[in-house]
């Protein structure tokens, strides 16, 4: 499974968009159509759609 910026991915059970990637496997993600709202996790708790 591999996380790209732009990727669609489920966070608690909600859907979320990958705004950046860091090389640590920290992921920034954002609700789609929210870009001001943007949350830092790991990518271990991210599960990526199609």
């Amino acid at each position: 499974m591999e996380i790209v910026v732009g990727s669609r991915v489920v966070y608690k059970g909600e859907e979320y968009h990958v705004v950046w990637v860091y090389e640590n496997g920290n992921v920034e993600i954002a609700k789609k159509g929210q870009r001001t709202k943007i949350d830092l996790v790991p990518i271990k708790y991210l599960n990526k759609l199609d």
